[in-house]
């Protein structure tokens, strides 16, 4: 059966993702007399002057106003007799109007030229130029030029110019050119302009701007800038700008968020908490707390606060606090101690180096291996310099040209600490 009719407007217009008020309950109808009961009978009438009912003679004509002759109704044609008909129901094969509300329908389609509401949506798709909300949309498609809204979403597509909103979507895509948002999201993918979701098992999001808040759990965040506000589980995030964590550029690195994938490419890469995967390659990587994969590659520069890998390279600086592996650029930092290979052409700064600096200048307080440069500094030496200046306070000369070197047991001793003993013995 085919409906079309205008509904009437509902004053609730604000469904959003909940579902919206029940229809009201319809006017209670006279219980009808069970059979044998006697029917109540109306109060006889007044006379006229009030002195008590009023008393007819059956001789006497009636007056024209207790004329209870029954009159004959006349209709020119059938057409305009009344037709007893009961309301229409909620369920169709397709259902039109202007402003439909419907409680549950079951059908193949549903049209609104304005604004269609569905408690219940179970069918093929529904459509409308303006907005669609559904409490529960379970089919193939939700279709609107403006807004589409649904509380539970599962089937097929939600499709819009403007926005596409659902608090649990399960199904295809949700495919917009304005926003998409969903609150509990397992999709294929969610394309727009502006993706957003709280928690999101997806192949892709594809945009301009891809956010999650709790967690993403998929294939790539691919646009402009991919934001997982949460964990990221997948395999690379790929765009100009690709966080992980609530905040960009957190200093300190104490939520502990956690990207595990293949890597991130873009221009800036930045992970408020731990990297563990492949690579990030971009102009400018950070990792906040530990680095755990084989490269960290910055183009201007590259930073961890824990290092653990093959080779860290930025192009200006290669920076980190820990670090095991290869640090190269034209400037290469450790706060603390560096295990491995320091490659700066310009300089190499660590507190301890256990391994090599090469540079024009390498600066350590603590050589356990080998500076080459052509300035080389240490204060305590154990191993090898070799360079045009060579200062290290506890080696076989404090300043030698070409080649010096540093032995001992490593406890500690040497000119350096002779040094600091004689220093606080004359205070």
């Amino acid at each position: 059966m085919v409906h079309t009719g205008l509904a009437a407007a509902d004053s609730d217009d604000d469904l959003g993702t909940r579902p919206a008020k029940p229809k009201a309950a319809a006017p209670a109808q006279a219980t009808p007399p069970s059979p044998g009961m006697p029917l109540a009978q109306p109060p006889p009438p007044s006379s006229p002057d009030g002195s008590g009912p009023l008393v007819i003679d059956r001789e006497s004509p009636l007056p024209p106003s207790l004329d209870v002759e029954p009159r004959k109704r006349h209709y020119r044609s059938n057409v305009d007799a009344p037709i007893a008909k009961a309301p229409p129901g909620d369920g169709y094969v397709m259902h039109g109007g202007l402003r439909p509300h419907l409680q549950t329908f079951g059908g193949i389609a549903t049209f609104a030229l304005a604004h269609a509401r569905t408690e219940q949506f179970y069918g093929g798709f529904s459509v409308s130029a303006v907005r669609n909300d559904a409490g529960t949309h379970i089919g193939a498609a939700q279709i609107a030029l403006g807004r589409n809204l649904s509380d539970d979403f599962k089937g097929g597509f939600q499709l819009t110019l403007v926005e596409n909103r659902a608090r649990h979507f399960a199904g295809i895509a949700q495919i917009g050119i304005g926003y998409n948002r969903a609150g509990e999201s397992t999709s294929l993918m969610q394309f727009a302009a502006y993706n957003r979701a709280q928690a999101m098992t997806a192949t892709f999001q594809l945009g301009g701007y891809n956010r999650t808040d709790k967690r993403f759990s998929g294939l790539a965040q691919i646009g402009g800038f991919n934001h997982a506000r949460g964990d990221f589980t997948g395999i690379a995030q790929i765009g100009a700008v690709n966080a992980i964590g609530p905040d960009l550029f957190d200093a300190h690195g104490q939520t502990k968020k956690r990207f595990a994938g293949i890597g991130q490419i873009g221009v800036l890469n930045h992970v408020d908490g731990n990297f563990f995967g492949i690579t990030q390659l971009g102009a400018t990587s950070i990792v906040q707390n530990e680095f755990g994969g084989v490269m960290q590659i910055g183009v201007l520069g590259g930073r961890a606060k824990h290092f653990k890998g093959l080779a860290q390279i930025g192009g200006l600086l290669a920076a980190s606090e820990t670090s095991i592996g290869i640090q190269l650029g034209a400037g290469a930092y450790s706060k603390e101690e560096h295990s491995g290979l320091q490659l700066g052409a310009v300089a190499n700064i660590a507190s301890k180096v256990n391994g090599a600096q090469i540079g024009i200048a390498n600066i350590a307080d603590e050589v356990r291996g080998v500076q080459i440069g052509v300035f080389n500094h240490t204060q305590s030496l154990r191993g090898l310099q070799i360079g045009v200046a060579n200062h290290a306070e506890d080696g076989v000369l404090p300043w030698t040209a070409i080649l010096n070197f540093g032995f001992g047991d490593g406890d500690g001793g040497g000119r350096a600490d002779d040094a600091r003993s004689s220093t606080s013995a004359r205070r």
